[in-house]
């Protein structure tokens, strides 16, 4: 029976979905990024990231605008971002291009595509791994329906270490 109390939510296949406060908290810490970089999240979906990252300290450039023609404009230390899965592929190779440390939330495969490899296998990688399977929100609401894990693949960031696990 359902509850009228909880909305109804059409799942499909699209990119629209949002990186809770909750996995911020878990990458935006002082051992893993100093409180004085200017972080760029280039994907807006509702546009959170900018008052997520405030609440935790950091500031945040967060705009509704095409990354690939935007992110030039800007005056950012790290890219940080949850970018649409569907367009993996074209991110990573503008990251490569754009060349700036960046942390991306990833499912785990894209470290074994081969634009992946081929752009980064001789670069300053690390992956970060959560302590469990990271959910996601749609339209402002918290799901816990995630059928794959995520890692934080950190492009340039000085760690010590290949792998860390929180």
């Amino acid at each position: 029976m359902m509850n009228i109390n909880q909305p109804v939510i059409n799942y499909k296949k699209d990119d629209d979905y949002e990186t809770p406060k909750y996995i911020w908290q878990m990458i935006c810490q002082e051992k893993f990024i100093s409180k004085d970089k200017k972080l760029y999240d280039p994907f807006y979906c509702r546009g959170n990231t900018a008052s997520v990252m405030e609440e935790l300290g950091y500031d945040c450039i967060h705009r509704d605008e095409d990354f690939f023609e935007n992110h030039q404009r800007h005056d950012y230390d790290i890219i940080i971002s949850n970018p649409p899965f569907s367009m993996k592929k074209k991110v990573f190779d503008e990251l490569k291009k754009i060349d700036k440390p960046f942390i991306m939330i990833v499912p785990i495969p894209t470290i074994m595509k081969k634009y992946f490899m081929d752009n980064y296998k001789d670069e300053d990688i690390t992956i970060i791994i959560p302590p469990k399977r990271m959910q996601f929100m749609k339209n402002g609401i918290q799901l816990n329906s995630c059928s794959f894990d995520c890692v934080f693949v950190c492009y340039d960031m000085g760690f010590n270490d290949n792998m860390i696990y929180l």
